[in-house]
């Protein structure tokens, strides 16, 4: 068994992480003296990716091939070239000795609009006989309008049939790979066979260094300006639109001088900035006490080893690493539950009492008329961008009224603006905090108990049960295996039920605003 990688870079976190996790699950899972030959296929961007485990590995060879075609591009202004990039695709693996027969074609966020050549580049390594796991770590449906409508045009442009049909093809030799049961069961109600669509989550690598790094915690927080005995609350994230940074701001105006809260890294993608240069004005303009960029510090681990307690506001995730990984920090978890995530976590024992389905804030704050009309029109102005000539939904005054029946909001429904008036009048009011924490009674018992432990180490162990390396590259292996046994078709067919995606993912109950909205 030959295995071939694809995603359009090896830059450090998110995917490339995945990549890594997986060589090295794989790696336990194989029998011994039994070589696997693995080659990745990036689109150039590296930063020279070498990390330490490539040469531990015992049962696994890797090589690593830069393919420029397989970058983001620059379409419309680049034309796309599928049968280039599959042909030279193509040559590569011949040219390896990975034949068909013997070869797994593992394919990251293919549909993503990244890239716009991949997807029909993708058929042709099928109809050469490739088996394919295309495994989707996220949606452009999922309320990304900008990488849809990308996607979208394209195919339209440059083949026939629908986009959906294109984006996610079906033969015996073609299987999906999933992050959560959400997942799972949206692509099925679609109409890709069960038997062809597999859960397949994140592994949980444990943090080898961390113990020694919390003997440091105090230096540490030291380091980055935070007094020792003030708790240091981290989110470990990039801080990208959907990470919602205006809720974390939020926090940080309610709990005032009794906490420090940081986000570690900027994000790498230009379109983000502007956002994310907003929220750390705000932090300014109000005197909250936030500190960005603590990943430019310290490194991720001693990120964690300086935090007293970890924190997500993110309001859209594809897995949701820092549910876990928090538990393996030893550190607790405060913040934004994602039922579409977590309910996953839940099932296998992982308990998350300190974490709100939604973050109520008094609609008197803001005002029914203003909110009604400035979120019905942030969200047509969201849908306008994907396959709609018009809306055709339930009425969306109806959708309103349900979303406030009891008299609040959810914070995450509100546009980034109004985030950001709420923020500073809850850093200046002390009627308004009063308010806000009456309808939030998590954020002050989290107040309280924000170093609470006991939980954490239940917790600890029911990932390691569930999400350790060994049972992941086992299922990973099976599934290799699966496809290689799997008879070969000529072409693809279209997925059965496409339009079915974007109605799961466009409902107005799953609208947030901040995820589009600079």
């Amino acid at each position: 068994m030959q295995i071939a990688i694809i995603h359009y870079h090896l830059n450090p976190g998110g995917v490339t992480q995945v990549i890594a996790n997986h060589l090295q699950s794989l790696d336990l899972a194989l029998d011994e003296n039994i070589i696997c030959k693995v080659a990745i296929f990036h689109g150039g961007k590296t930063k020279e990716w070498n990390p330490p485990f490539l040469k531990k590995l015992q049962n696994i060879k890797v090589s690593i091939h830069s393919v420029a075609a397989l970058g983001y591009d620059a379409w419309p202004a680049e034309q796309p070239d599928p049968t280039g990039l599959s042909d030279d695709l193509l040559r590569r693996l011949s040219e390896m000795g990975f034949d068909p027969a013997e070869t797994v074609i593992h394919v990251h966020n293919h549909s993503l609009g990244k890239n716009v050549s991949l997807p029909v580049a993708l058929h042709k390594l099928a109809a050469a006989g490739y088996p394919l796991l295309l495994q989707i770590h996220d949606f452009a449906e999922d309320f990304r309008p900008e990488q849809y409508a990308r996607i979208s045009k394209a195919l339209s442009a440059n083949q026939a049939g629908p986009v959906a049909g294109l984006l996610y093809p079906q033969a015996s030799h073609i299987h999906y790979a999933v992050l959560n049961g959400r997942d799972c069961k949206v692509l099925a109600q679609s109409g890709v066979a069960v038997d062809r669509l597999h859960e397949l989550p994140n592994p949980i690598v444990e943090f080898e260094q961390l113990s020694a790094q919390n003997k440091n915690h105090k230096i540490l927080k030291e380091d980055i300006g935070v007094p020792v005995d003030t708790p240091l609350v981290l989110f470990p994230v990039r801080g990208i639109r959907r990470k919602n940074i205006g809720e974390l701001l939020m926090w940080s105006a309610l709990m005032r001088t009794r906490a420090f809260f940081g986000v570690t890294l900027a994000p790498n993608n230009a379109a983000e900035l502007p956002a994310y240069n907003r929220w750390k004005s705000l932090v300014k303009e109000a005197g909250l006490r936030c500190i960005f960029e603590l990943g430019e510090k310290l490194s991720f681990q001693e990120s964690l080893a300086a935090a007293d307690a970890l924190i997500t506001t993110s309001v859209a995730e594809g897995f949701g690493m820092v549910f876990l990984e928090a538990q393996l920090a030893g550190r607790s978890l405060l913040g934004r539950k994602l039922p579409e995530i977590t309910d996953d976590f839940e099932q296998n024992h992982i308990d998350l009492p300190f974490l709100y389905d939604r973050f109520a804030v008094p609609v008197d704050l803001i005002g029914r008329d203003h909110l009604r009309q400035q979120i019905v029109a942030a969200y047509q102005k969201t849908i306008s961008a994907f396959d709609r000539q018009s809306y055709n939904g339930p009425d969306l005054n109806d959708c309103f009224d349900r979303l406030i029946a009891d008299g609040t909001i959810d914070f995450a429904m509100l546009t980034p603006e109004m985030q950001s008036r709420l923020i500073l009048k809850a850093s200046d009011s002390d009627q308004c905090c009063e308010k806000l924490l009456n309808e939030n009674p998590l954020v002050s018992v989290a107040q309280d108990r924000i170093t609470e432990l006991q939980v954490v180490l239940q917790n600890a162990a029911a990932v390691r049960a569930h999400y350790r390396p060994l049972s992941c590259g086992q299922r990973l292996l099976n599934i290799y295996r699966g496809l290689l046994a799997a008879d070969r078709e000529e072409a693809a067919t279209v997925l059965a039920r496409c339009n079915e995606l974007l109605e799961f993912f466009l409902k107005i109950e799953r609208f947030r605003p901040v995820r589009s909205m600079s």
